[in-house]
């Protein structure tokens, strides 16, 4: 039997952060219900290649089910208020002030259906200077300092492969909805859950800060493929391809 089989998660999630989140917990056994819109669905899916099922969504969003609903008329936010009591966890991603424009607010929800567990992915939190504003992953990556140390030495920011700041947040959101679980199969009590994607962000930078130097006082410098003495770095191998590299470490005296 698959480790969260009977978890059952209203998936109101577009893109990446919150999706990224919700096919993990899939994975993990959860039976998963993604909220649509009708007509043209999450805009995932028409994303990098069009059409209505491209490999961007189907990479966050395959083993999942999903559900066509109107949020912005009364018949398609009864039809979701009627469902809700028979899941686990409701979570969003949605631009600032959107759910609470579709009257799907925390406190209504969970008026409605106490032990819910209610999860927010938001780019700077819910209040704050920058709760307004909108993010994407490298707006994330750029406000926590990942666009800036990387990148070569003396040379200019670069957005870092990895969607840190998207499925990096999605990874954090699904231990904190995991962690909420326990917590209610002890107590009965749901709760609300928020991530901000730039403070998520910071987790993964920590040990980039921590060799920066002057600790607390300098911002961290791009260093390239630079991480510690020689013979650590970064090598060309026979073939000449764009990826013909090999990368060695050494740590310890016997490595």
């Amino acid at each position: 039997m698959p480790a969260l089989d009977g978890i059952r998660i209203l998936d109101m999630t577009q893109y990446e952060a919150g999706p990224s989140c919700t096919q993990a917990l899939a994975w993990l056994g959860a039976d998963v219900v993604k909220i649509e819109p009708t007509e043209t669905g999450e805009p995932g899916r028409s994303l990098a290649v069009g059409g209505n099922y491209s490999a961007y969504f189907c990479n966050w969003n395959a083993n999942k089910r999903s559900v066509a609903l109107d949020l912005t008329k009364p018949a398609g936010r009864d039809l979701l208020m009627r469902m809700l009591p028979k899941y686990d966890v409701f979570i969003e991603n949605y631009g600032p002030g959107v759910v609470e424009k579709l009257e799907l607010e925390y406190e209504k929800l969970a008026a409605a259906h106490p032990p819910l567990i209610y999860a927010q992915v938001k780019g700077f939190g819910n209040d704050g200077p920058y709760a307004h504003y909108k993010a994407y992953d490298m707006v994330a990556q750029a406000a926590s300092g990942a666009f800036a140390s990387t990148g070569e030495l003396g040379g200019k920011p670069l957005l870092p492969g990895p969607t840190i700041g998207d499925s990096g947040t999605g990874m954090q959101m699904g231990m904190a909805i995991l962690a909420a679980y326990v917590q209610r199969l002890r107590t009965g009590e749901g709760q609300r859950i928020e991530l901000s994607m730039q403070e998520a962000v910071t987790f993964y930078m920590r040990t980039r800060i921590a060799f920066a130097g002057n600790w607390g006082e300098q911002a961290v410098p791009r260093l390239g493929n630079i991480m510690g003495a020689a013979p650590t770095g970064l090598y060309p191998c026979a073939g000449d391809g764009p990826n013909d590299y090999a990368y060695l470490i050494t740590v310890t005296d016997r490595h």
